[in-house]
């Protein structure tokens, strides 16, 4: 497995990171997490919302039980916002990590993830989710956020620290420049390169770039035309494209991987010869060429979940996107299925909390042909 150039706690970072949000259950999480670490892929993103079931099912704890035994083998990275996972502040939730606005509160956070993880220290802690100047300009108030894991570091609690945003460039560079985070984690993909500038200012400035949603939220996982039609080239899918092309610029891809088969996919592909950036830009281009992907949106994060109304948002759009975007034909009868149990009573709960402030009620009626 090939590294990014960067280490934490003494351990490189891998051009395939895990992300530890679709996970689908304690033993495939182990199955995962071990195939990986074997595989040298070491940088696991877990946060205490991911994979809520109960306080004793989740990610953390998940990610904890694969763990055993290997501990000082992975980079364990966890996380907590002062955000309510869209743009706003909004009330404190313990359980799940959001609106973490005074140092009591971090130290509860993080004190909540040592427990559920079963371990003594993470090597990276992450301020999660800051969408917005309020959510990020809140970490730094006195008695705020930053006290509190300045705090826990010096307790050798944490030994780096991270930053995650779906924000532009101007505000990932603001943040780089703040000299305090050795990692930041925004969204970048083949259908969205649109925060290429502000990831490469990230290398220039010795701070370790990593790309969420890779695959788009699954859409890029899927087969489809565009699959068929970059054989010719050496690339056997869009998931190989994909992976590699964020490869070529020395960011790591965090991908989520729900199952063993995914797992092993992903590291075969990480295997194969590095493509250069020129090369990596010519395939993006072909790519683009034969893919609807002005038509994609929403990239399955699930933050806007649960639905009052049971929709099963993400589920529908990860569909929409494959039958529209990749033109998966094969997945129109289960599309139709699914959209026709949408009942969406435009409460608008879910938009409070979509980090890409999307309209969803308008993309549910665009789905729907209401």
């Amino acid at each position: 497995m090939r590294n990014t150039g960067f280490s934490f706690s003494g351990k490189p970072l891998a051009s395939l990171s895990i992300g530890c949000m679709r996970f689908d259950g304690r033993e495939q999480t182990k199955e995962i997490v071990r195939h990986c670490a074997e595989n040298g892929v070491l940088y696991l993103d877990t946060s205490p919302f991911y994979c809520f079931r109960s306080e004793s099912e989740n990610t953390e704890t998940w990610v904890g039980n694969a763990i055993k035994g290997i501990r000082d083998k992975v980079i364990l990275s966890a996380k907590c916002s002062t955000g309510n996972g869209g743009n706003e502040i909004g009330e404190y939730n313990k359980t799940h990590g959001f609106s973490v606005t005074t140092a009591d509160r971090v130290r509860e956070l993080i004190e909540q993830s040592l427990r559920r993880l079963d371990v003594d220290s993470f090597d990276v802690y992450q301020l999660w989710a800051v969408h917005t100047d309020e959510v990020y300009q809140e970490a730094f108030k006195k008695g705020g956020w930053l006290e509190g894991v300045m705090k826990a570091k010096e307790e050798g609690l944490l030994r780096h620290l991270g930053m995650t945003t779906h924000s532009g460039n101007a505000f990932i560079k603001t943040a780089v420049d703040q000299g305090i985070f050795e990692t930041i984690t925004v969204p970048f993909h083949l259908m969205d390169n649109s925060r290429l500038e502000g990831l490469k200012y990230a290398l220039e400035k010795n701070v370790a770039p990593i790309a969420m949603n890779p695959l788009a939220g699954g859409t890029l996982g899927q087969s489809g035309r565009p699959a068929a039609a970059l054989v010719n080239s050496g690339i056997e899918s869009v998931t190989d494209l994909s992976l590699r092309y964020i490869e070529s610029f020395g960011f790591s891809a965090l991908a989520g991987m729900s199952n063993i088969d995914q797992a092993k996919r992903n590291t075969d592909i990480m295997k194969k010869p590095a493509l250069t950036e020129e090369e990596a830009a010519e395939l993006r281009e072909r790519f683009l060429k034969i893919a609807n992907a002005e038509k994609f949106k929403c990239t399955t994060c699930g933050y806007c979940m649960p639905c009052p109304e049971g929709i099963d948002i993400p589920g529908i759009f990860k569909l929409w996107n494959g039958v529209n975007v990749l033109g998966n034909t094969e997945n129109s009868a289960e599309l139709d299925r699914a959209v026709s149990r949408i009942n969406c009573t435009k409460c608008g709960a879910c938009e409070k909390k979509c980090p890409n402030s999307l309209e969803i009620i308008k993309m549910l009626e665009n789905v729907t042909g209401g």
